[in-house]
C-alpha cells in the first residue's frame, strides 16, 4: 500500500511539473525574445538563448550585423554601442560566430518614448477603485442574499445569476450610450462606477462563504443590539478575509488585464493604460517585438509577484467558498 501511495505522489508531482513548464514557456519565451538583438527577433530560425553574431578583428572582439556576401567574403556592419554604426569590414564568413547576448537595449530605449509610469499609473489607479467598489458592493449584497431573511431572496438571487449568462457584447452599446449621456466618455468612470454596482459572480461566491458562517453567531449580534450593517461590518467582512482575498485578486487582474474597456471608453493618449499603450508598438508599417516583449514582461510581473503574496489566501477562499451550498 505504501508503495502504490509513493507511486502516485510521484506521479502527481510529475504531471504537475509537466504542466507548470508548459504554462511557464510562454513567459519564458518572452523573457528571451525582450534580450534579443533585432536580426535574432526576426530570424527564420526560432531559439530560447538570447545570441548575437560576433567577429573578432585585431584582437578586439566585435558585435556585428551581418549583411551581404562579397567575393566569397562577407560584409559585416559594426555596431556603436546599441546601434549599428556606419563602419563595415569584410571577414571570413567562418569567423562570424554567435556568442550568449543579453542586449538590454529594448528595456532602455522602450523606456525613453513609452510613457511607462503614466500608464502605470493610471492602471493601477483603475485597479485599486475597482477593487474597492467590487468588495464592499459586492459583499454586501452576497450578505443580504445570504444572512438576512426576507420573502422573494431566492428568486432574486437565480434572476441575479442568470445575468451571467449575457455575454459582453450584449450590453457593450447600450452602456456606451448611457454613459455617453451621462457624459462620462474619455474618463475612467465608465470603468469604476459599475464595480461599485455588484457582480454576480462574486456575490455568488461570496454567499456560499457567508452560509458557511454559523447563524447563531449572527442571531447573538443581533441579540446584542447590532444592525445588520454592524453585523456586516464588525463580524462578516473580518471572518471573510480568504474570501475577499480572491474576490480582490480577481479584481485587480481583469482590471490590469481590461483592453476593451479603456479602447472604447479612453480618448485621450494621457490617460491610456498600459494594455492600451502595448498596442502602441504596432505600428501600420511593422511591428517592434523586442520593445513590446520588454514591456509586457514589466506588465507581467506585477501580477506574478502579486499572486505569489496572495496564495495562500487565494487557495484558502477557494476553499472555503464551496463548503457549504
Amino acid at each position: 500500500m505504501m508503495r502504490l501511495r509513493l507511486w502516485q505522489v510521484f506521479v502527481a508531482h510529475g504531471v504537475l511539473i509537466a504542466l507548470s513548464i508548459v504554462f511557464t514557456m510562454p513567459f519564458i519565451w518572452m523573457l528571451c525574445t525582450s534580450l534579443k538583438v533585432d536580426e535574432k527577433i526576426q530570424a527564420a530560425t526560432t531559439e530560447f538563448i538570447p545570441r548575437a553574431p560576433f567577429v573578432e578583428h585585431d584582437g578586439e572582439l566585435l558585435r556585428i550585423r551581418p549583411l551581404m556576401v562579397k567575393d566569397g567574403k562577407r560584409e559585416v556592419q559594426i555596431y556603436d554601442g546599441s546601434q549599428p554604426g556606419e563602419r563595415t569590414l569584410l571577414v571570413e564568413p567562418a569567423a562570424v560566430h554567435d556568442r550568449l547576448y543579453l542586449d538590454t537595449a529594448n528595456y532602455t530605449e522602450a523606456f525613453q518614448w513609452f510613457p511607462f509610469h503614466r500608464y502605470l499609473f493610471n492602471t493601477l489607479t483603475i485597479c485599486v477603485i475597482a477593487v474597492t467598489g467590487t468588495i464592499l458592493s459586492c459583499s454586501l449584497v452576497a450578505y443580504g442574499l445570504a444572512c438576512v431573511p426576507w420573502r422573494g431572496r431566492e428568486v432574486l438571487f437565480w434572476i441575479m445569476l442568470s445575468t451571467m449568462m449575457l455575454p459582453g457584447q450584449v450590453t457593450m452599446i447600450p452602456l456606451f450610450l448611457t454613459f455617453k449621456w451621462l457624459g462620462w466618455i474619455n474618463t475612467i468612470l465608465p470603468l469604476v462606477v459599475p464595480t461599485f454596482l455588484g457582480n454576480a459572480f462574486f456575490v455568488f461566491l461570496l454567499r456560499q462563504f457567508y452560509r458557511s458562517i454559523p447563524i447563531d453567531l449572527i442571531e447573538a449580534a443581533r441579540l446584542d443590539g447590532c444592525s445588520e450593517l454592524g453585523i456586516w461590518a464588525r463580524i462578516m467582512m473580518p471572518l471573510s478575509k480568504p474570501a475577499l482575498a480572491v474576490v480582490g485578486l480577481f479584481t485587480f487582474i481583469t482590471a490590469w488585464n481590461d483592453f476593451l474597456g479603456p479602447l472604447i471608453y479612453l480618448m485621450d493618449e494621457e490617460k491610456y493604460t498600459l494594455s492600451i499603450g502595448l498596442a502602441m508598438f504596432q505600428g501600420q508599417y511593422g511591428t517592434n517585438w523586442g520593445q513590446m516583449m520588454a514591456m509586457s514582461l514589466l506588465m507581467t510581473v506585477p501580477i506574478i509577484v502579486l499572486f505569489f503574496f496572495a496564495q495562500k489566501q487565494f487557495i484558502q477562499g477557494v476553499k472555503l467558498s464551496g463548503i457549504k451550498g
